[in-house]
């Protein structure tokens, strides 16, 4: 097998710990990537039981030299990059934007949209002189402009980031680079276990519901996008879990649940 180098942003938990622990039970090699530098040592010897071929980047990505210290890392330990994930992001609290401090609606947006375009370029950069590489953005809630209340903010960074990766895709037409974007729909991770501040019982209860019929489990979604990332050909790729006859019979049962 045709070994491949994987470098995932905000890998130490969620989505992206699930995909990074996919790709080396695949037999690929990865580089996580954390600000937490304890939590990713765990994570790290936990992972290499599964596979020696990992190395660890400890770095905030909102620190744009955490994405050099990456590509640095990859090289020393594995002499190129195939793919180039950037996964990391961080949640809105649930609440409407009128009640959000200043600054947590600015961190929000630096981390899931600034630090992601600045990550993008600079993964971009690398490939164009490597002379190969594919770059996937992980899109989310708000991506495709669907809009739900008290997560307004979140939402719009999802949205700017399907604009950002499908423009940036056309710049790149003519490159050795190719781009796609990663929706993962809603996975069982403790993204989904942010404070909700439900207005009464019955709120809470439909979310819920919600949660029971549509999150899937992590080991699941990451299996698909692994299995699709790998196989990606086209100059944009849009890879999505919830689509098609998965996407209506998880609609129906809702439907029907109400």
């Amino acid at each position: 097998m045709n070994k491949k180098t994987l470098v995932i942003t905000g890998s130490s938990d969620g989505i992206g710990y699930h995909l990074a622990k996919t790709f080396l039970e695949m037999g690929h090699q990865v580089v996580i990537n954390g600000r937490n530098e304890t939590k990713l040592n765990d994570r790290f010897n936990s992972l290499k039981k599964i596979s020696p071929q990992i190395a660890i980047s400890v770095g905030d990505v909102n620190d744009s030299s955490t994405f050099d210290l990456l590509i640095k890392t990859a090289v020393h330990n594995f002499e190129k990059i195939d793919y180039w994930i950037n996964n990391a992001g961080i949640p809105q609290p649930y609440l409407p934007v009128n009640e959000l401090e200043e600054n947590t609606i600015s961190g929000l947006l630096k981390t899931n949209l600034d630090s992601l375009i600045i990550g993008s370029k600079k993964a971009v950069n690398f490939f164009l002189e490597q002379g190969y590489g594919i770059l996937f953005n992980m899109e989310g809630l708000g991506s495709d402009g669907r809009m739900l209340n008290k997560l307004t903010i979140y939402g719009t960074s999802k949205r700017a980031v399907n604009y950002f990766t499908k423009a940036l895709s056309k710049e790149l037409a003519k490159t050795c680079v190719r781009v796609g974007a990663i929706n993962p729909g809603m996975v069982k991770t403790k993204f989904l276990e942010i404070d909700r501040n439900f207005e009464d019982e019955k709120e809470k209860k439909q979310y819920d519901k919600v949660m029971r019929i549509l999150a899937e489990d992590p080991e699941k979604v990451t299996k698909f996008l692994a299995e699709k990332i790998l196989k990606s050909k086209k100059q944009y790729n849009k890879i999505s879990y919830l689509r098609g006859l998965k996407l209506v019979s998880k609609i129906s049962r809702l439907i029907l649940s109400r």
